[in-house]
């Protein structure tokens, strides 16, 4: 648990203010699409490469950036126009991931199946949707029932002794219909690398192996859709089950390596939603429930090498509802809410350490999301919450706190153009370990203040057919000011960690997606440029103080895609540039920027409909090693996100798909009769 927390820990000192499905077929541009804030959607079936895990599906997106500790499947956070990776809400079926408990979700433990979609809201998400967040919402779409019936098998093998498997299933019996998915997952990623401490400055170079870094993983998902009468009135239910578990080998940093280290968890999910017909719109209901299981194992000497636990064994318990209604009419919506989560932080036994104290969260919240057409071209839309959050903690102290939030947006369209610009508020309260620490690792402080921020944004969509050109683009630019920033700070002889609340920062940036097809070429590009300040920290340059970037954010993070279907082959290539990384909270260490190639390549096997071949080779140079800027001259060390935690190099995976479609088969059984 010591290691997950400093992960926590590590993402928390970067600190940070935070702040449509779109198809190339479309158009005519819907309006209202983007009144309520800027949306990127994704699927798994769209992707223009092969998608390994929830992070390679995410990280192509606008505004959007990855930040991977190793390989695929390696530990892998999110970060949203600049924000922190604590500052982000992940939901799954409209059940929260995240809470006070666990506020940065490893996006290795998200579990995919065919049929599955992300949704980034970025700042601005629904309110009705839950308690919002500091630095945008992510959304992951569990199959729908309610889809056309299909089945679908997709199997890889590849580099690093990966193994994959994904089935999805979706059908009809009567009047209900079943989704199942199961996916699992293993590799041992024992990549070499770079070593920076046994390589002399004159010396050759020396490679070391990155050892206890594979993982197992299994998960399974069931979602029932069925019609249900209450009186008179006709309505859906939909039931919602998730059951995964994991076995995540941690490796450590260069500096430290945890040669023993491992951490088993389990996740249970599960929602009941209910519509029915209610005064011309719908009554809406939903109750959720959700069980994390941690547990760490470490060998003892190494464990006390580190000052860390030897075994852990914890538990994060989660309940919720929501009742509200919606209608919609023309181009006019609403939308309210009444929801509540009680969550609880159960640590078990700890060997070797200190327990942390448990905790807990009750939250109660108001919703209320609107759209209205006020002229013919012009779309206004409101968001706004009221929560009240009661934290409590076995130690005696507990804090209570309570916070409005809430935006505006309006959409116009000029032509061929869909502008839309919003504006608004949001927060995030204090975790657990921020408020009541982990004795000895933390200090708590249970006078913390949330986080807040005022965000704005304005940009555009633009979707046109030229012919056999198909054009799909999108822009914005967007400021986020924020107060009472938690960071952790030393604290006493020893250095021992404590949560504060740190003043102001702000951040500027600028995102764009362009998408392009012309018969069988098709091209997708996304950039992301950000400029940060952290006003709470002074660097002295000559003429006066310079406020440094915020650490851990890339300045300019580009992705770029092309692809060309000949026949029944499709090639592809692809290149990602990440640049302008900072370490350290004065900025004066900077992660050299890397430019990393890819290339593939898919089959549709002829003569046998729905089975598609695909190799596809990520960092197609084998780029393992660049040039940091050292004390006495240029260093070269291995490429990462952060110094300490190397990526692997070239990787090559073959995979298989197939597709069987129900409608598809029906008809050709129809024209042999």
């Amino acid at each position: 648990m010591r290691l997950r927390l400093r992960c926590i820990a590590a993402a928390l000192l970067a600190t940070t203010p935070a702040a449509a499905q779109d198809t190339d077929d479309d158009e005519v541009l819907v309006r209202g699409r983007q009144t309520g804030g800027f949306v990127s959607r994704a699927r798994i079936e769209d992707a223009p490469r092969e998608i390994t895990d929830a992070a390679s599906l995410i990280e192509p997106l606008p505004g959007v950036h990855v930040r991977r500790l190793g390989a695929d499947d390696s530990f892998a956070t999110l970060s949203i126009r600049g924000s922190s990776s604590a500052q982000v809400a992940v939901f799954l079926a409209g059940v929260p991931l995240t809470g006070g408990a666990d506020p940065t979700l490893d996006l290795a433990t998200l579990p995919l199946w065919p049929g599955a979609g992300v949704r980034v809201h970025r700042s601005f998400a629904p309110a009705s949707l839950g308690r919002g967040s500091l630095g945008g919402t992510l959304v992951l779409d569990p199959p729908s029932p309610r889809a056309p019936e299909r089945t679908e098998l997709w199997g890889a093998v590849g580099a690093f002794g990966a193994r994959r498997l994904r089935l999805g299933d979706i059908r009809k019996v009567d009047d209900v219909s079943i989704a199942t998915g199961v996916s699992a997952s293993r590799s041992d990623d024992d990549f070499s690398y770079l070593d920076p401490i046994a390589t002399q400055p004159d010396g050759p170079e020396v490679h070391a192996r990155r050892n206890n870094a594979g993982h197992a993983a299994a998960s399974g998902l069931v979602s029932v859709g069925m019609p249900v009468r209450v009186g008179a009135e006709r309505g859906a239910l939909t039931i919602t089950a998730l059951a995964q578990a994991r076995k995540q080998e941690l490796p450590g940093p260069l500096a430290f390596p945890t040669p023993y280290q491992r951490l088993d968890s389990s996740r249970l999910v599960s929602a009941l939603e209910l519509t029915l017909p209610l005064g011309g719109g719908s009554g809406l209901a939903r109750v959720w429930g959700r069980r994390e299981g941690l547990s760490i194992h470490d060998q003892r000497t190494t464990a006390r090498d580190l000052l860390g636990p030897s075994s852990t064994n914890d538990a994060i318990i989660a309940l919720g509802g929501s009742t509200g209604y919606r209608k919609r009419g023309g181009r006019r919506a609403i939308e309210v809410r009444v929801d509540g989560s009680a969550e609880r932080f159960a640590p078990g036994e700890w060997i070797g350490a200190d327990q942390p104290p448990a905790a807990r969260r009750t939250n109660g919240g108001v919703a209320f999301d609107g759209t209205l057409g006020v002229l013919e071209a012009t779309t206004l839309a409101a968001s706004a919450r009221g929560d009240l959050w009661v934290d409590t903690s076995d130690d005696g102290t507990s804090s209570t706190e309570t916070r409005p939030t809430g935006n505006v947006g309006i959409e116009t369209v000029l032509g061929p153009i869909i502008a839309a610009t919003h504006a608004g508020f949001v927060a995030r309260p204090p975790s657990f370990v921020e408020r009541y620490g982990n004795r000895g690792v933390f200090l708590g402080n249970p006078t913390l203040r949330p986080e807040s921020a005022f965000t704005a944004d304005l940009g555009g969509r633009f979707v046109r057919r030229f012919g056999a050109l198909r054009l799909s683009a999108e822009a914005a630019v967007f400021g986020t000011w924020a107060d009472d920033l938690i960071t952790f700070v030393n604290r006493g002889a020893y250095g021992v960690a404590q949560a504060e609340n740190i003043g102001h920062a702000r951040l500027f940036g600028v995102e764009a997606e362009l998408r392009a097809k012309f018969h069988g070429l098709e091209a997708r590009a996304s950039h992301t440029s950000l400029a940060t300040a952290n006003e709470s920290e002074c660097r002295q340059v000559d003429g006066g103080c310079e406020r440094p970037p915020l650490p851990g954010r890339p300045t300019e993070d580009f992705v770029f895609d092309v692809g060309w279907q000949i026949g029944f082959v499709r090639p592809r290539y692809g290149i990602d540039v990440v640049s302008g990384i900072r370490t350290d909270r004065l900025g004066t260490i900077e992660v050299p920027a890397r430019v990393l190639h890819s290339t593939g390549a898919r089959v549709d096997v002829p003569r046998v409909h729905g089975l598609s071949i695909s190799i596809d080779v990520r960092n197609l140079f084998d780029l393992r090693v660049a040039e940091y800027p050292g004390i006495t001259g240029p260093v070269r060390a291995p490429i990462g996100d952060v110094y300490e935690y190397p990526l692997p190099g070239r990787r090559i995976l073959v995979s298989a798909r197939y597709v069987f479609d129900t409608k598809h088969t029906s008809e050709q059984n129809g024209s042999r009769r």
